[in-house]
């Protein structure tokens, strides 16, 4: 098989702004626009969130979903507990100036996010599922937030043959 040449795309930023403290934002096409303008057929696009009280998310893009996700995290770290993060009089490391309590926000995004995904480029689109959808999910907003978005891999010029598809795995019973 002869070496496909690879291609690293320039650096990507994404604005997203949020309207809410907890809100998923979708930003599926906006990557999919990366992805395309990369130049790239084939290859993996990287997303990173370089934010601590939000991250990243694939699921679907279903308002029942998402309220049973706001509601879980409601119970596992409710906004209204006491949190070691937010007494000022404890804390001293990474305080700016007009800090606001957000020790929930930091517990949720560690509990229900990523900083970051990689997801493949195929046909110089997203290689992703029928439901998915990538998301922010905003745990302290509205907010501000950026995404750094990385594209390599082969160009859409040159013609490494279709993906392979492996003979199914099947669990145990």
């Amino acid at each position: 098989m002869p070496a496909v040449p690879s291609h690293v795309a320039p650096t990507v930023k994404v604005a997203v702004a949020t309207a809410r403290r907890v809100q998923l934002v979708d930003v599926t096409d906006s990557l999919a626009e990366a992805a395309g303008a990369s130049g790239l057929g084939d290859g993996t696009l990287h997303v990173w969130c370089p934010h601590t009280s939000c991250g990243l998310a694939v699921t679907e893009d279903e308002e029942g979903l998402h309220e049973d996700l706001a509601a879980v995290l409601d119970e596992l770290a409710p906004p209204d507990r006491s949190w070691v993060h937010d007494d000022l009089d404890r804390r001293w490391q990474n305080l700016v100036p007009g800090e606001r309590p957000n020790g929930d926000s930091h517990i949720r995004a560690l509990l229900a996010t990523t900083t970051s995904l990689c997801v493949p480029i195929e046909g110089a689109g997203l290689g992703i599922g029928r439901w998915q959808r990538i998301f922010v999910v905003e745990l302290d907003g509205p907010r501000e937030r950026m995404l750094t978005v990385q594209a390599w891999g082969s160009p859409t010029s040159v013609d490494s043959g279709d993906s392979q598809t492996l003979p199914r795995t099947d669990a145990a019973p």
